[in-house]
């Protein structure tokens, strides 16, 4: 599940954030009580780079264990394919026979989105068109982007539902209110923090617990792998500019249910290409060599490439020019 924007920064001090009070406390719950990687002693996360921090971009590295070229920021809608060269988690689920769905809650051609899944193993994309076809939806659902994310998890219940009566399933989903400039505050939000955007925060907090709640009352909970990972820190200046420079803003984790499991969870220097192999690891996929493209697999003692070479020189690495990638991989029109 990629959660758009949840980033550590607003959890409280005692649990790695830089607040005084924690606005997410059902989303610290699960990442304590599960496998939660972390860049330092506390909760931390992936740290943000260069070709990672935007949403499709971050969908692409995790995905893929690549960074998407910068200047193409999110005009892959008018690429014919994504990355064909490229292989990817969809690639090695389709090819060991799940069936595979992306439920978003806007439009799934906005930046190539569609490409991306459905070129590389995906089944189906419910997107905001879609659901409205199938499903009674209300003017108060929607916001500008389409459907508010407490409609989308209601409706996911029912096409998880459907999809894990099909045999072997991966349901990917992406959540949309806390989303620049200012996120989108619903029903359900509290008015607890002077902070709008800590409001927004708590209300996800508490629909994506009550979800996994949900999940966890399900047949197929017990032999299915959870995975929640922010897309990329928030875009949204005016709820961050409080942060000290010191601070390295990361973005949120949590392995449900990994079929592996590891104590070096704590001071690990990573990024969202890491989450390719690490994810299919904790479905109980074996990767050999416990690397996927730029990726490592965390589970693993291997290092990450930053933490083998230094965060400055990888992210300045990976904004040059590669003939290979741009001939095998991106293939560009």
């Amino acid at each position: 599940m990629y959660l758009e924007s949840i980033e550590n920064t607003f959890l409280d001090t005692a649990h790695g954030g830089v607040k005084a009070i924690n606005c997410m406390p059902e989303l610290t719950e699960l990442a304590l009580n599960n496998t939660s990687f972390s860049n330092n002693e506390l909760l931390g996360g992936a740290i943000p780079f260069t070709g990672t921090t935007w949403t499709i971009a971050s969908m692409t590295s995790q995905f893929t264990g690549l960074p998407l070229k910068v200047e193409v920021a999110n005009d892959m809608d008018q690429q014919n394919r994504f990355m064909p060269g490229a292989k990817t988690i969809g690639d090695i689920l389709n090819e060991n026979g799940y069936i595979q769905e992306l439920m978003i809650g806007s439009q799934k051609e906005f930046a190539g989105t569609d490409k991306l899944f459905l070129q590389h193993g995906f089944d189906k994309i419910s997107d905001i068109n879609f659901l409205k076809e199938q499903y009674l939806i209300k003017n108060d659902d929607l916001n500008q982007w389409g459907l508010k994310d407490y409609k989308l998890f209601e409706l996911a219940k029912n096409e998880l539902t459907e999809l894990s009566q099909k045999g072997k399933f991966n349901f990917t989903m992406a959540t949309i209110d806390c989303h620049m400039p200012k996120g989108f505050l619903c029903k359900y939000c509290p008015n607890t923090y002077e902070n709008r955007y800590e409001n927004i925060y708590a209300c996800q907090s508490k629909l994506i617990n009550s979800f996994i709640d949900w999940c966890k009352s399900q047949s197929w909970y017990e032999n299915t792998t959870i995975v929640l990972v922010g897309d990329h820190p928030t875009m949204a200046q005016q709820y961050v500019n409080d942060v000290p420079s010191d601070y390295q803003r990361t973005t949120y984790n949590c392995f449900i249910n990994s079929k592996v499991t590891t104590d070096q969870i704590k001071n690990r220097q990573f990024t969202h290409m890491d989450m390719y192999p690490t994810t299919l690891a904790a479905m109980g996929f074996n990767i050999e060599g416990n690397k996927l493209a730029l990726g490592t697999n965390l589970f693993s003692e291997l290092p990450t490439i930053i933490e083998k070479y230094g965060q400055d020189y990888i992210n300045e690495e990976v904004q040059k020019s590669s003939e290979y990638l741009d001939k095998n991989i991106y293939q560009f029109n």
